[in-house]
C-alpha cells in the first residue's frame, strides 16, 4: 500500500472511530487486513548466543523479525534448525511467541547454529560455530510462496551468505520477489565472513541499507572509494553506483544518520545508564526503523523511536525484551492516526 492510499485509509478509519460506527470488533480486523497486506519476509540464522553463565536466542535476522512480529505486524521469518535438543527449543519458542513453524527447515545432519560470546573492553568477540543448520537455508517451494504473496519488505543480512547455499539462496530471492517488493538489507560483517562477492550482493540488492562506520568502509573499500572521501560523500556514491534508495548509518554513542536522496538527518545517540548489554541493539535499531518505514512516518520520527529502542534493548540482559508493554508503548507512539 502506497504512502498516499494509507493516509486516505488512515483519515477514513479515524473518522469512522470518531463517529462512533466503528465497532471494537471491525476495528481489530481492519487492523489485520492492514498488517497482512504488509507482510514482511525475512530470511537468516537464529541461533543461540552463549554467553559465560547463560545462553540467549539470536542472530541478527531472528531478532529483527521477533521486534516487527512483536509490533504487530505479519512476519514470515525463514530459517534452518537441526533435528537436536536446541532446534526443538527453537521450534516451542517460535510457537509460544506466534510465529509459523512451518516457515522453519529441519536438517536431519547439520546442528542448530550457535556463536560463543565474549565480553571484552571494546564490546564483544564472537565466535560463530561453522556448518550448521541455518548454513543449509533451502530455497524451497515453500519459499517461493512467500514470495508470490508480494512481502511489501524482504530483509537479508551479510552472514548467511557466509557459505555457497546462503549466497544461492538470496541471489534466488532477489531475483524471484516482485518487482514493487523493497529489501532492507542489514550488513554485519563479521571476520571470517568478509567476502568481496557477498558485500556486492548487498550493495546491488538493498533499497535501503544499514550498516556502521567500520562496515561502510568496507563496502567503499569494496568498491574503490577510499577514505578520504567522508562518510556522507562514501555512501551518496554507493547509492548512486548501486541504486540504493536510503542508507542508515549507525555510529553507536555517536547517534545515526540516514541519507536519502539530496538529505542526510543526524539523530543523537540516547545516552543510557547503565548499559547492561549491546549485543542486539543494532538489531532494535533496524527493526523499529523498518516499522517507521513501513507505517510511513517522516524520517525524524523513525530516528528518534528506533534510537529510543535501541538504548531500552541495552538495559537489558540479551536482545529481546521479556515484557510486551514495551512493544505496546512504541505501538502507541507510531500510530499517528490513533487507531
Amino acid at each position: 500500500m502506497t504512502g498516499f492510499l494509507y493516509q486516505i485509509f488512515a483519515a477514513g478509519v479515524k473518522t469512522l472511530l470518531k463517529s462512533g460506527d466503528l465497532p471494537a470488533c471491525r476495528l481489530d480486523r481492519i487492523r489485520a487486513q492492514w498488517y497482512m497486506k504488509t507482510m514482511i519476509l525475512v530470511t537468516g540464522e537464529i541461533l543461540f548466543d552463549l554467553f559465560e553463565n547463560r545462553r540467549q536466542l539470536g542472530g541478527a535476522p531472528f531478532n529483527f523479525a521477533f521486534h516487527l512480529k512483536k509490533l504487530g505486524c505479519d512476519v514470515r521469518f525463514v530459517s534452518r534448525v537441526g533435528s537436536d535438543d536446541l532446534g526443538k527449543e527453537i521450534l516451542t519458542f517460535l510457537t509460544d511467541h506466534r510465529f509459523d513453524v512451518t516457515d522453519i527447515q529441519v536438517d536431519a545432519d547439520l546442528p542448530t547454529g550457535t556463536v560463543q560470546v565474549d565480553l571484552t573492553e571494546d564490546g564483544h568477540d564472537f565466535t560463530i560455530t561453522q556448518n550448521t543448520a541455518w548454513d543449509r537455508i533451502g530455497f524451497d517451494h515453500h519459499v517461493r510462496s512467500l514470495l508470490a504473496r508480494a512481502p511489501e519488505l524482504v530483509y537479508f543480512g551479510s552472514l548467511v551468505q557466509r557459505t555457497k547455499p546462503g549466497q544461492a539462496l538470496i541471489q534466488r530471492i532477489l531475483e524471484r520477489k516482485p518487482p514493487e517488493t523493497r529489501v532492507f538489507c542489514d550488513i554485519n560483517l563479521r571476520p571470517a565472513s568478509i567476502n568481496a562477492a557477498v558485500i556486492r550482493t548487498c550493495l546491488s540488492g538493498a533499497d535501503i541499507l544499514k550498516l556502521n562506520q567500520e562496515e561502510l568502509w568496507e563496502a567503499a573499500g569494496n568498491t574503490g572509494i577510499s577514505r578520504g572521501a567522508g562518510e556522507e560523500t562514501a555512501a551518496r556514491r554507493l547509492m548512486t553506483e548501486h541504486g540504493i534508495r536510503r542508507i542508515i548509518l549507525t555510529r553507536g554513542r555517536g547517534g545515526s544518520t540516514w541519507i536519502t536522496g539530496d538529505t542526510a538527518l543526524h539523530c543523537p545517540a540516547v545516552p543510557v545508564k547503565p548499559i547492561i548489554d549491546t549485543v542486539g541493539a543494532g538489531d532494535a535499531y533496524a527493526a523499529m526503523s523498518a516499522a517507521g518505514i513501513l507505517k510511513h512516518l517522516p524520517p525524524e520520527a523513525c530516528m528518534n523511536l528506533a534510537s529510543e529502542f535501541a538504548a531500552h534493548i541495552c538495559t537489558l540482559e540479551g536482545a529481546l525484551p521479556k515484557d510486551d508493554h514495551i512493544y505496546r508503548e512504541f505501538k502507541q507512539r507510531m500510530d499517528p492516526h490513533g487507531f
